[in-house]
């Protein structure tokens, strides 16, 4: 009787209000799709037509009831109503209804912070929805398993849903005050905007409709959520729709896509990372690397090469520019790489598979295949998992034997990563990572041989293993965020080099192995109300072992081998405070206390006591502070300046047949820069920086007399870095892009040992080696609609690197570089199909990359060249 008494009330109410603000009376209004409207905590079980997401709890007050039939009729009929939401089923729903369902919850067109992950549309629009307050309808069901991209900065309601609409390939309707559609974008013929263009250096601005002002993202790597516009500092990211095209690839495609980001080229897996200018050395030994590696929130080592992970799945790349003292402790002095893989998405069964060919000028064949595949294990967990392989033809010539294309890749891995939300707000991600890397060969070559040939007597093959596991637990919202992350690596490096001299043929090995234990955890404000906060605490156990031989015939001698162990724990912190509306402050330090020991293998009793005599056990105390100053004199402008430190603790080295002991090394850098970004308003960003470094007792590798590498202090120095990127939009459809890289460093307070050690040298020994003096790159890219959901996209890109010096000392004063690397690749897809044509080295251009191939047989005739021309042809399959 109640239900009906109330039926007929509402039924009479609902007719009146519609002859007084349509005066039209009697007339059914226009239908509207089925929609059922569900709370954040069953979201992910609504199974029928569509979908309203968002703040439930705030629309119960208005109602909890279940709408069956036309608006005339009774409204009431069954109660459907969940922990925090309200649950409709409708035909059709009229004026006065969607009147009320406006004023259900109050607007929120303010700005907030919306940090969400790039996944599905059905998950970052309840995410977005949760964030800013405000519901969602999704009334496609087809539309929830969409892709979606990341949405993050400072936002209103409405700018998330546009970008979410843009990448989505939807349209955004306000239904309400609070209350939003989405729906899909029609289709047109014209050429619609570049989705993700590819830069040289992105500094990444959320795309919006044209009629909304451009916002900026997160810089995730700032520890603090920092929106871009906020960070006083240089920060790119590439995005990992990039990568797609190009196979497994690894950090070659991010080198080829920056101007401040370069690499040695000994070979996959066993090459050193530089930023900015910061070099030291051409090999990778005891000294701690000068960037700071990471995969998801885990250090992927300590000393060591690069791993060289492959780029398979991943949401972007960011390069933080540095040094980074304050956050990321010790071997951040260039800056760090942060690898962002894809998450787990929850209530989504999905997968990709990867399959290409390459064929490669002057070489062999090519081939690679990838496959994803995201599993859901209920409403709050998913297991995402992923499995590669490749190998890359070779190209290189060994004379002496006869062989040919000798120094072909192969490379297999796989990773996976379980995460659950236990409780709202709080998830747990558990990886797992293994990569191994098979090289048949070294790839270097004689220049004074014609083609890409050498002289060899042995084979000097490289293997290397890496393998990783983190558990994180994290809050990623909310007004104080949380993250902690332990886990450990394992990296094993074998390589092989030709020792033979005129009366003997002999191969150098060389065998490193390093083991890693970390935790970070850190808590966090990010800015509102005019401040944020960060403090964090890490602790790392390291050690690092390595060892050599040689062998001639049947017989094997073991050389001095050293094993260096390092503890290390920190407290760090930052505050940041906006001092005026256009600008902000930031003040940070970072305390650590290293503690250090090691010991020699293979040493004579002399040299043993040698070693026990120079205090190889040691604690070392470090602070490193930091300063930044920001303002925004005008819209989109952003100019600051920045002082901050990094150091890298010393240790043991080999020297021929003794360990010698290195101490820390030091950098202070001070930058001025500015970031002017309003590409989608003005088609036009700009940004740039000037840095100078003060290096207090360089760590440095170079060669012995015997020929093999060594690592001492060779004195004081200074670097200084120009860089300037930018980007010009012609058309909806085309986009230039260019940036250039200016770098200036020397020893200019050489020790008396490396004094001595230069006597005699005719190159200029002072020069910071492996950085060249000038790096330049432009490309151009170019998208299509093709018809009905396919397009095509085009990149082409040329950069240029100037001249460098292979390494510090006598023996590695060769010059490398002045060479020109292009490509270009083209793509053709749908939402669950692509194909792709990637053109590597488009002027089949030999070069030289790296002056190096084999320490003992050192000369200046030793070359890397590039990848001869290669072309590749790419199938990807969504399902």
């Amino acid at each position: 009787m109640r239900r009906c008494l109330l039926g007929r009330f509402l039924r009479a109410w609902s007719a009146g209000l519609c002859r007084r603000t349509t005066g039209q009376c009697g007339r059914r209004p226009p239908p509207i799709d089925r929609a059922r409207l569900f709370g954040e905590c069953d979201y992910q079980r609504a199974a029928i037509y569509g979908y309203l997401v968002g703040r439930g709890d705030t629309a119960r007050p208005a109602f909890a009831r279940t709408i069956v039939g036309r608006p005339d009729r009774t409204i009431g009929q069954r109660l459907e109503f969940g922990r925090k939401g309200l649950a409709i089923r409708t035909l059709y729903v009229g004026a006065p209804l969607c009147a009320l369902l406006s004023l259900a919850t109050p607007g929120y067109a303010a700005s907030r912070l919306i940090d969400v992950p790039a996944g599905t549309v059905g998950q970052v629009a309840f995410a977005i929805g949760r964030q800013a307050g405000v519901n969602i309808s999704i009334p496609q069901q087809h539309l929830l398993a969409r892709a979606a991209p990341a949405v993050r900065g400072r936002l209103s309601a409405a700018e998330a849903l546009s970008h979410l609409a843009r990448g989505s390939g939807l349209r955004v309707k306000q239904v309400g005050g609070n209350s939003y559609l989405l729906v899909p974008a029609p289709r047109v013929a014209a050429a619609e905007p570049l989705r993700k263009p590819a830069r040289a250096v992105a500094v990444a601005t959320i795309p919006q409709e044209p009629e909304t002002a451009p916002q900026d993202i997160v810089v995730t790597a700032s520890k603090r959520d920092l929106l871009s516009r906020r960070f006083p500092g240089q920060w790119s990211r590439i995005d990992g729709e990039e990568f797609g095209p190009l196979g497994v690839t690894g950090i070659e495609a991010v080198e080829a896509r920056s101007v401040g980001f370069s690499s040695t080229h000994l070979g996959a897996g066993r090459n050193k990372l530089f930023i900015r200018g910061i070099a030291d050395s051409s090999f990778s030994g005891a000294t701690q690397s000068p960037v700071g590696q990471y995969f998801g929130d885990m250090r992927t080592g300590y000393s060591g090469p690069d791993p060289d992970l492959k780029l398979v799945d991943m949401e972007a790349v960011e390069i933080l520019e540095g040094p980074q003292g304050t956050l990321y402790g010790s071997g951040a002095l260039g800056g760090i790489v942060l690898l962002k893989p894809n998450m787990p998405a929850f209530g989504e069964l999905s997968g990709r598979a990867v399959v290409g060919g390459s064929l490669t000028w002057h070489g062999d064949a090519g081939h690679d295949s990838s496959i994803m595949l995201n599993l859901p294990l209920g409403a709050n967990s998913a297991l995402r998992a992923i499995a590669y392989q490749a190998t890359e033809g070779g190209y290189i010539d060994n004379v002496a034997t006869g062989e040919d294309d000798i120094n072909t890749v192969g490379v297999t891995g796989a990773r996976a990563t379980l995460s659950a939300e236990l409780m709202p707000g709080w998830i747990v991600d558990l990886s797992g990572l293994a990569q191994r890397i098979d090289g048949d060969d070294s790839q270097y070559a004689d220049g004074a041989m014609s083609g890409l040939a050498r002289d060899s007597l042995v084979a000097q093959p490289f293997e290397s293993a890496f393998k990783l596991a983190s558990l994180v637990v994290r809050k990623d919202s909310g007004a104080v965020r949380f993250r902690s992350t332990t886990g450990g690596s394992w990296q094993d490096v074998d390589e092989h080099f030709d020792a033979s001299t005129r009366d003997a043929v002999r191969r150098l090995g060389q065998y490193s192995r390093a083991r890693a234990l970390s935790n970070e955890t850190r808590v966090w404000r990010p800015m509102a109300d005019g401040y944020s906060w960060l403090i964090g605490f890490s602790s790392i156990a390291h050690r690092y072992k390595v060892h050599r031989d040689l062998r001639s015939d049947d017989t094997t001698s073991d050389l001095s081998g050293v094993e260096n162990r390092v503890r290390e724990t920190t407290l760090y912190g930052e505050l940041g405070a906006e001092l005026l509306p256009a600008i902000e402050a930031s003040v940070g330090g970072r305390f650590s206390v290293t503690r250090l020991t090691g010991s020699g293998q293979h040493l004579s009793p002399p040299n043993l006591a040698e070693l026990v005599g120079s205090d190889p056990d040691r604690t070392e105390r470090r602070f490193l502070p930091s300063a930044a100053l920001l303002a925004r004199p005008t819209e989109g402008l952003t100019v600051y300046g920045r002082y901050q430190q990094g150091f890298r603790p010393g240790g043991l080295s080999i020297s021929a047949d003794t360990v010698r002991l290195y101490r820390n090394d030091r950098l202070g850098t001070a930058e001025l820069g500015f970031r002017y970004s309003l590409p989608l308003r003005h088609g036009f960003d700009l940004h740039g920086s000037a840095t100078r470094s003060a290096w207090s007792d360089i760590q440095a590798d170079f060669l012995d007399p015997a020929g093999l590498p060594v690592t001492a202090n060779i004195g004081d120095g200074r670097v200084w870095t120009v860089t300037v990127n930018g980007g010009v939009r012609l058309t909806p459809a085309l986009r230039l892009s260019a940036g250039v890289a200016w770098n200036e460093g020397r020893i200019t307070k050489p020790t008396d040992d490396f004094r001595t050690l230069m006597v005699g040298s005719d190159t200029d020994p002072m020069e910071i080696p492996n950085i060249a003096k000038v790096i330049a790159r432009g490309s151009v890219d170019w998208r299509h609609r093709l018809g009905g959901e396919w397009h095509i996209e085009a990149n082409a890109y040329a950069r240029y690197v100037g001249r460098s010096r292979l390494g510090v000392g006598p023996y590695l004063g060769e010059r490398q570089g002045e060479y020109v690397d292009s490509g270009l690749v083209l793509r053709a897809f749908d939402q669950r199909r692509a194909i792709s044509l990637t053109v590597t080295n488009l002027t089949d251009e030999v070069g030289n990359r790296f002056a190096f191939g084999a320490p003992i047989a050192s000369g200046a005739d030793q070359l890397t060249p590039l990848r001869p021309r290669t072309i590749r042809l790419g199938f990807e399959q969504a399902f």
